[in-house]
């Protein structure tokens, strides 16, 4: 099924190969997340009006404050706007009753060393230490378990701050 069609060009411009911007996209839905819309709302636009589209979202900026459009397509789209129908906020507590899941078991990976662990201890290892204040040699040493990773970097991160000295600003 093609995108409908019927959308505002932004401009008279012809895109690449005569494109001319009168379809809309592919369809995305969207969440609308505020304390001015009632809980449960499902906001639509009115039968046989200009479709939402990602130019609404602009459109409701540019109503909001006041601001020109930017382009002719974002003129003639519809605002979400409208969704905030309350005076007053919503103040209820949206994850009351909410139960977070916990893991039942161990992690399966908790002893492989992460590609996130490496990329910490090699930025870790650029930390400018006077050498003085090393316990260990100024390269990054070879590390073998999770543990490790974390022991050197914690270790090297306070040395950094140690040689920083008080109320001394982290360099930019």
């Amino acid at each position: 099924m093609p995108p409908p069609s019927g959308a505002v060009p932004p401009d008279g411009t012809p895109g690449e190969s005569g494109f001319d911007f009168t379809r809309f996209g592919v369809r995305v839905p969207a969440v609308l997340v505020s304390p001015l819309i009632p809980a449960g709302t499902v906001f639509r636009v009115a039968a046989g009006a200009m479709p939402l589209d990602h130019t609404s979202v602009l459109k409701t900026v540019e109503m909001r404050w006041g601001l020109p459009a930017l382009t002719r397509r974002d003129a003639a789209a519809p605002g979400v706007g409208d969704a905030l129908t309350l005076q007053t906020p919503r103040t209820g507590d949206p994850l009351a009753g909410v139960a977070v899941p916990v893991s039942g078991g161990p992690n399966p990976a908790a002893a492989e060393v992460s590609h996130i662990h490496q990329i910490n201890a090699q930025l870790t290892a650029q930390l400018p230490v006077p050498a003085e204040r090393l316990r260990t040699a100024p390269v990054l040493p070879a590390l073998r378990t999770p543990a490790d990773y974390d022991e050197y970097t914690s270790s090297r991160t306070a040395t950094w701050k140690a040689a920083r000295g008080p109320g001394t600003a982290a360099p930019r």
